[in-house]
């Protein structure tokens, strides 16, 4: 199929990812924050390490994409977040394509944040 022909409605697009966004901002209990940092997840379990980026912060939690190509589902799987000389424990909630979503089991202290996006 071309695109040369496909016609966008990007106005309408917008509109329905705004939508979808205010959704799902009621389930939100901390605000997010688009970052680039380099980071490892090491597995509770088996002590097996993915290097890769985290690439949403909030006090609550993180999305790590690994920096291989694929990801393997590990929705339950405890694991460590080690950034810079620091390490935090949580709970992969969510496998999906764009990475893991790993709950903080403790949040995360607000200075330590504004410190990793201040870097940013």
């Amino acid at each position: 199929m071309s695109t040369e022909n496909l016609a966008i409605d990007t106005e309408t697009l917008r509109r329905r990812l705004q939508q979808d966004e205010q959704k799902n901002a009621h389930k939100r209990r901390f605000e997010r924050h688009s970052t680039f940092i380099v980071a490892r997840m090491v597995m509770q379990d088996t002590a097996q390490h993915i290097d890769g980026v985290i690439n949403e912060m909030s006090l609550g939690g993180m999305r790590f994409r690994p920096a291989s190509k694929y990801l393997q589902k590990r929705d339950g799987d405890t694991v460590s977040l080690l950034i810079e000389e620091q390490a935090f424990i949580g709970r992969i909630r969510a496998s999906r394509p764009d990475g893991y979503g790993i709950e903080l089991l403790d949040m995360m202290p607000e200075g330590v944040m504004a410190g990793f996006l201040s870097q940013q």
